[in-house]
C-alpha cells in the first residue's frame, strides 16, 4: 500500500474549516494540519522518518508554496512525488496541471498507483543575507502585479475567485493604468537592479516583472509567447509605452516586431538575481525586498488525472 503524507490548510477557501476525510482501503494515510512553520518542519520531518511515497498538499498556491519550501529544505532533491488538492482562492499549478475542482486525496493515490505524473520545476527565491528562509513558488511578480494581488484581495471578499477573479483584477488594473498620468502609482512602476538578464545590471523602473514557470495560465493569457517549459519572465518598463495599442497582444503571446523597442521584452533564464527597494509577490503573498536570487528547482513530479 502507499503510504501517503497529507498536509491541508482548514482555512482554504473550501474547506471552509475542515478538511475532508481521508481514509482509504488502499494507502496508509498520515494527515496532519499545521499552524506554524516550526508545526510544519516537524511534520515533513516524520514524513521523511515514514519514508512516505507521496505528499498530498490540500490548499490554495500559498499552502502549495509553504509546503513545497519546507518539503525541499527537508527531503533535499529526493521529493517524493506531489499530489495537489485545489481548495483555495487560486489554484493556478492546479489549472496548469490540469486537476480538476473535484479532485481528492483519493483521485491523487490512484494516479500515484497507476504512475500518472507531470512534472514541473519552481521558482526558488533566495535572499542574499539569509535573514529570511527560502521559498519555492510558481508565479513571481512585482510592481503593478503586487498592486494588482492586493487588489485581487478585495475581489476574492467579494465571493468571485479564481479565473473569474483574474479577469476582473486584469481588467480593473489596465483601467486604472490608462486613465493615469505617469507619476499614478499604478503606473510609475518600481526601482529594480537586475543582473542575469542578458542586459547588464543597471537599475531602471520597472512597470512589471512578471516570472513563471508554469505551462499554462488561467484565461488563456500566453504573456511569455509560446507554451514551453522553464522560468520565463515578462518586463514590462515604466511608465509602459502605448499599453493601449501593446497590452492584448502580449498578453496573447504575440511575437510581432517592436515589442522590444517599447520596453516589452521576455526573457528565459535559469538564474536571475536582483535588487528591489519594495516588495514582490510569490504566489499571491507579499515578501519584503532586498536583494534576491531567483533560481530554476529541480523537476517536481506531480500526480495527474492525465499525463503528459
Amino acid at each position: 500500500m502507499a503510504r501517503v503524507g497529507v498536509i491541508g490548510n482548514p482555512r482554504s477557501h473550501r474547506n471552509k474549516g475542515g478538511l475532508r476525510p481521508t481514509g482509504l482501503p488502499e494507502a496508509v494515510i498520515y494527515k496532519h494540519e499545521p499552524s506554524s512553520r516550526p508545526e510544519l518542519y516537524r511534520y515533513m520531518r516524520e514524513f521523511k522518518a515514514d519514508a512516505i511515497d507521496m505528499l498530498v498538499i490540500d490548499g490554495g498556491d500559498g499552502t502549495v508554496r509553504d509546503v513545497l519550501s519546507v518539503a525541499r529544505d527537508v527531503f533535499g532533491q529526493n521529493l517524493p512525488q506531489i499530489g495537489v488538492i485545489p481548495s483555495g482562492k487560486t489554484n493556478a499549478l492546479a489549472f496548469d496541471l490540469g486537476i480538476p475542482r473535484g479532485w481528492q486525496v483519493g483521485d491523487a493515490v490512484r494516479a500515484h498507483q497507476e504512475n500518472r505524473t507531470k512534472t514541473r520545476s519552481g521558482i526558488e527565491v533566495h535572499w542574499t543575507d539569509g535573514h529570511r528562509p527560502s521559498q519555492m513558488g510558481f508565479i513571481f511578480g512585482l510592481g503593478v502585479f503586487g498592486r494588482a494581488t492586493m487588489l485581487a484581495q478585495r475581489v476574492h471578499k467579494r465571493g468571485i475567485f479564481n479565473s473569474l477573479a483574474v479577469f476582473f483584477t486584469l481588467v480593473i488594473g489596465l483601467f486604472k493604468t490608462m486613465v493615469g498620468r505617469d507619476l499614478n502609482s499604478w503606473r510609475r512602476g518600481d526601482m529594480v537592479w537586475l543582473s542575469g538578464d542578458g542586459e547588464g545590471s543597471r537599475g531602471r523602473r520597472f512597470y512589471m516583472i512578471f516570472g513563471s514557470t508554469l505551462r499554462r495560465m488561467p484565461l488563456g493569457l500566453k504573456p511569455f509567447g509560446r507554451k514551453r517549459d522553464g522560468m520565463k519572465f515578462l518586463l514590462i518598463d515604466a511608465p509602459p509605452k502605448a499599453l493601449h495599442r501593446h497590452v492584448f497582444p502580449v498578453l496573447r503571446g504575440a511575437e510581432r516586431t517592436g515589442l522590444e523597442e517599447n520596453g516589452y521584452r521576455r526573457r528565459d533564464v535559469d538564474r536571475l538575481t536582483m535588487r528591489i527597494g519594495k516588495s514582490f509577490v510569490l504566489d499571491g503573498e507579499q515578501f519584503p525586498g532586498g536583494t534576491i536570487t531567483l533560481s530554476k528547482s529541480e523537476p517536481i513530479t506531480f500526480v495527474v488525472p492525465e499525463p503528459c
